[in-house]
C-alpha cells in the first residue's frame, strides 16, 4: 500500500485503508477496504547510538472482520516522479540490517498485533542517510477468487530512516510556477536537495484574486487549515497544506501541487507561507485561468490526501539533525 506521507493520525492511530494506500504508493489497483491503523508511521532512527535501534510498530484492524497480514524489508529510493521504487539491497542497505517478528500474523477485528524490529549493521554504515520501508501486506484466504481474473492486494508502508555521522540537510528551491496546461492546474516546485539526507517542505498555499492580492508580506498562515471543513474566508478562492514529498539527498525533483479548485478564468495569485527545511518560502506567484481551459474536476480530491498520506510517512517526523 502507498505511504504519501503517508499517513495521518486518527486517535493513536492512523487509520488507513490499506488497499486504497497501497494502491495509491505502490501503482498497483485497490484492494478490498481492508482498514488497518500503524502507529508509528514513519521512524527516524540515529544509528550512532544502540538504544535507538530496537523499536515497533503497532498494528491495529479497524475492519469487522479479521485479516492476515505478512511483513517484509525493502529498500527504497524516489524516482523521477517522485513515486516509490524498491532497490535491490547492498552491504551498505539498511533493509539488509533490519530483523523483525512476527513475520505472518492474523488480527481479530478490533484487535492489535505488534511488530518489533531492531537494526544490527553487520559492518559499519557509511555516513549520511540510510532507508528502508517495512512492508505490512494483506494476505488472501487460500479460497479467493481474482476479480475479472486481476488478484489484487493491499499492502501498506512504515517508513525507515536511519542517520549515520553528521547530517546535513541543504534544500534549495530552483523555481516556483504555476503551470495551466489542457486538463490540469499545478504549481511546480523546482528543488534540489544538496546535503547527505531528504528535505521536503512544510506550510501552506492559498489563492487569491490578483486585484485584491496584497503582498506577500502582507499574508499569514491560516489557523487550523490542517483540520476538516477550515474556514477560508473571502477574498481566498482556495486555500491548502504544500506537498510534503521528499527529495532524496543529491536529487533534483519536480514537485507537484495539483490545484483541483474549479477557477473560472482570470488572473490570480498563488501565495506561499511556508519553508523547505528551515528556510523560509514567501512568495507569491501570479498566474492566468485561460478561458476554456478545462481542469479536472474535484474527484481527484478523493484521491489526492491519501497521496498526501504517503509523503508524509516518508517525511518530516522529529529527526535527528
Amino acid at each position: 500500500m502507498k505511504v504519501n506521507n503517508l499517513i495521518q493520525n486518527l486517535t493513536k492511530f492512523g487509520k488507513i485503508s490499506l488497499g486504497i494506500l497501497g494502491a495509491l504508493a505502490l501503482g498497483i489497483a485497490p484492494a478490498s477496504a481492508v482498514e488497518i491503523g500503524v502507529s508509528p508511521p514513519r521512524f527516524h532512527i540515529d544509528l550512532n547510538s544502540k538504544k535507538t535501534r530496537s523499536q515497533a510498530i503497532k498494528v491495529m484492524n479497524f475492519d469487522s472482520k479479521p485479516v492476515e497480514l505478512k511483513v517484509y524489508v525493502r529498500s527504497w529510493a524516489m524516482d523521477e516522479k517522485n513515486q516509490l521504487q524498491a532497490l535491490p539491497p547492498t552491504e551498505q542497505s539498511l533493509e539488509q540490517w533490519i530483523v523483525y517478528t512476527p513475520s505472518r500474523f492474523t488480527i481479530p477485528p478490533g484487535g492489535t498485533q505488534t511488530i518489533r524490529f531492531a537494526i544490527r549493521p553487520r559492518l559499519q554504515p557509511k555516513e549520511g542517510e540510510h532507508r528502508a520501508v517495512v512492508f505490512i501486506e494483506e494476505v488472501l484466504p487460500p479460497n479467493s477468487s481474482p476479480k475479472k481474473g486481476v488478484q489484487i492486494i493491499g499492502r501498506l508502508g512504515v517508513a525507515v530512516y536511519g542517520y549515520v555521522g553528521d547530517i546535513k540537510r541543504v534544500g534549495v528551491l530552483n523555481a516556483v510556477n504555476v503551470e495551466t496546461k489542457p486538463n490540469a492546474l499545478n504549481a511546480v516546485f523546482d528543488i534540489s536537495s544538496q546535503g547527505n539526507s531528504y528535505v521536503s517542505m512544510k506550510g501552506q498555499y492559498a489563492i487569491w484574486p490578483a486585484d485584491k492580492y496584497p503582498g506577500a508580506t502582507a499574508t499569514k498562515p491560516i489557523i487550523n487549515l490542517e483540520k476538516p471543513q477550515p474556514k477560508i474566508t473571502q477574498p481566498l478562492v482556495d486555500a491548502g497544506i504544500l506537498p510534503t514529498t521528499p527529495v532524496l539527498p543529491d536529487s533534483r525533483r519536480r514537485v507537484l501541487l495539483p490545484i483541483t479548485k474549479n477557477l473560472p478564468p482570470g488572473k490570480y495569485v498563488l501565495d506561499i507561507n511556508g519553508e523547505l527545511d528551515g528556510v523560509v518560502i514567501k512568495k507569491g506567484i501570479p498566474f492566468t485561468v485561460p478561458v476554456n481551459l478545462p481542469i479536472a474536476s474535484n474527484n481527484q480530491s478523493g484521491i489526492q490526501p491519501a497521496s498526501q498520506k504517503l509523503r508524509d510517512s516518508l517525511r518530516n517526523s522529529p529527526r535527528r539533525k
